[in-house]
């Protein structure tokens, strides 16, 4: 008889503890190197284990695409076989159109708490917050009154970023981020991991950077029949201001800055406020 009563209040104890248990904040995944990029990769392994995920990502790559979105045509969207569990998606679309399909209609009645665009293959620091689609994807979340983090990876000329020391950050800083109840709905919180991730020295937080590209821009060549081409070359800026997430990536820090969806420039109000703005259209004589 005593062994039953410790054997149902060792049952209780059980049950007790699995009610205590918090379900998993689901997540909805994006990026913008593709469902089968590593940096997604990396991303899943250091956040299944605390989190509940869906990928809902671009079937081929959208690099550069910024906030760019399908809508004269049909998007064809192909679920992938699960893995570990996981459900996949595979959007042929650019990622702020992954972000309102997975969003509005996929997960549409199982919404996630938090939406996650990356990890991209190369830092988003600076001006290239406006043309990544990594950040295009996290935005667009942030529009549809979600919280989003938009995580880029620094990564040497021609190589790879340390992929799993990589992830590792990735957990730390939205282990964070969830912990202070961050972002909040409609923020975009972006997160730039420096090169070698294995070596970065912290944390710190930034604001963006504006020093524009030792190199940005297109160089003319002929085609193999004549054909002007232009063809697409980039350096990255090699400095900046102290307290920018591009001086952060060089000292070896990982950046975490605040976005806004709000675009306007306060400060030039009352500017525009103050010009002697035209009231009526100009009298103009009839066409004869």
């Amino acid at each position: 008889m005593r062994r039953l009563a410790v054997l149902v209040t060792l049952m209780l104890v059980a049950g007790w503890s699995l009610a205590q248990e918090k379900p998993r904040l689901h997540l909805m995944l994006v990026n913008d190197d593709g469902i089968d990029a590593p940096g997604l990769a990396a991303l899943v392994r250091g956040l299944q284990d605390g989190y509940r995920l869906t990928v809902v990502a671009p079937a081929v790559e959208q690099s550069g695409v910024g906030h760019g979105i399908t809508f004269r045509t049909p998007v064809l969207v192909e679920e992938r076989p699960a893995v570990d569990g996981i459900r996949r998606f595979a959007v042929h679309a650019q990622p702020a159109t992954c972000a309102r399909i997975g969003v509005g209609n996929l997960l549409a009645n199982d919404p996630p708490a938090l939406v996650l665009s990356g990890i991209n293959r190369g830092d988003n620091a600076g001006q290239s917050t406006w043309i990544s689609g990594t950040l295009g994807g996290a935005r667009e979340a942030a529009l549809m009154a979600l919280p989003a983090i938009a995580i880029s990876a620094a990564h040497p000329r021609g190589g790879e970023p340390k992929w799993a020391a990589v992830g590792q950050w990735a957990r730390l800083v939205v282990d964070d981020l969830v912990a202070a109840g961050l972002p909040r709905p409609g923020q975009v919180v972006k997160v730039e991991i420096p090169h070698p991730a294995t070596a970065a020295r912290g944390v710190r937080v930034n604001r963006m950077g504006l020093e524009p590209p030792v190199d940005q821009g297109y160089h003319e060549k002929a085609g193999p029949h004549g054909e002007r081409l232009f063809v697409s070359s980039w350096t990255p800026p090699d400095h900046d201001a102290a307290g920018t997430d591009i001086d952060a990536l060089i000292k070896g820090f990982v950046s975490v800055t605040p976005l806004s969806i709000d675009q306007s420039d306060l400060a030039a109000l009352p500017a525009l406020a103050a010009v002697p703005w035209s009231s009526v259209l100009p009298a103009t004589k009839p066409a004869s």
